[in-house]
């Protein structure tokens, strides 16, 4: 009995072995005190995942903004186009950078963050 015993436990001592093996492959490592992981494992069957942004909803990017203010379709949103929108209005000049009066889509985009910034310091 004592025997059967023994061998029991070698089994599940075994077993825990293996277990614990299974997931040390499993379970990431933790940073050090400094904030570093100083031992990552040697996965060599896991591919690398690379992160994956979320899609814009449709209609809701720069180009598509750019799009609707440029209504008469020349490329560029003018001032007098610029004023369907207060935020826009107000950081078209900031956003003008080579002082032409109009925004290209890039000028377009940096207005967007303007008016962005503008909107989050002023709590909105």
């Amino acid at each position: 009995m004592h025997r059967i015993k023994a061998v029991a436990a070698f089994g599940l001592v075994t077993l825990g072995f293996a277990a614990a093996s299974a997931f040390a492959d499993a379970i990431p490592p933790s940073p050090d005190e400094s904030g570093l992981v100083r031992n990552p494992p040697a996965w060599s069957n896991a591919a690398p995942v690379a992160p994956v942004a979320p899609a814009p909803a449709a209609g809701n990017t720069v180009d598509d903004f750019f799009a609707r203010y440029d209504t008469n379709h020349d490329g560029v949103v003018s001032w007098q186009e610029a004023q369907q929108d207060p935020d826009l209005a107000a950081a078209f000049t900031s956003a003008d950078a080579n002082n032409d009066g109009v925004l290209t889509r890039a000028e377009f985009q940096d207005a967007a963050m303007i008016a962005y910034k503008e909107r989050r310091s002023a709590g909105g």
